[in-house]
């Protein structure tokens, strides 16, 4: 872990493109040792929404490639199929506007980047700990489990602490939902 910290304190951290975005937010300190873990490990307290749009978002993906391929081989199949995910994207849609909308949480302003964010609390967390954080847009581009290591906290005026971390355990393609995310914003920012 210390090789890992002193890589990143040899790069300037705002050299990464970087969004301020509301997010749907959580963390818990973690010890050294769960901070070795899969930031998907069940150990983890993962939030209930978190998990089922995770799932929803895995399904889709696989989906998509099946389909890809099976067009290759039969479209006339790969298309039914295709209007049967359509009707049941309908459906959870619909679940989701009325079910899990009341489970989510107030999306709070990030910082964020492909190698760490940045985050108000109200409870300091000092330099050095280890936390496990979920993130989830809130137009759901993407839900993300990490593990991070703080690298500073300041307390500012407004009786909040703002935290810095850096990403220490993050799936490769939970780096390129940020990066795509990060570059749309780059792109609709005028």
């Amino acid at each position: 872990m210390g090789k890992l910290q002193h890589q990143y304190e040899q790069i300037e951290r705002r050299v990464m493109s970087r969004m301020d975005a509301a997010l749907r937010f959580n963390y818990q300190v973690i010890s050294e040792e769960m901070a070795l873990k899969d930031p998907y490990d069940p150990h983890f307290v993962l939030p209930r929404y978190f998990l089922l749009l995770t799932e929803l978002d895995q399904f889709d993906q696989v989906l998509h490639n099946e389909l890809k391929q099976l067009n290759e081989k039969d479209q006339q199949i790969a298309k039914i199929l295709s209007l049967f995910n359509q009707k049941l994207n309908l459906i959870t849609g619909t679940m989701y506007d009325s079910i899990v909308q009341s489970m989510l949480p107030t999306p709070e302003q990030i910082n964020l980047s492909e190698d760490g964010l940045s985050f108000f609390t109200e409870h300091a967390i000092s330099k050095d700990s280890y936390i496990h954080v979920t993130l989830s847009h809130p137009d759901n581009f993407f839900h993300i489990a990490a593990i991070a290591q703080v690298v500073y906290e300041q307390y500012d005026a407004t009786n909040h602490y703002r935290i810095g971390c850096y990403f220490i355990s993050l799936h490769p393609h939970d780096r390129e939902k940020i990066a795509e995310c990060l570059e749309n914003q780059a792109i609709d920012t005028p």
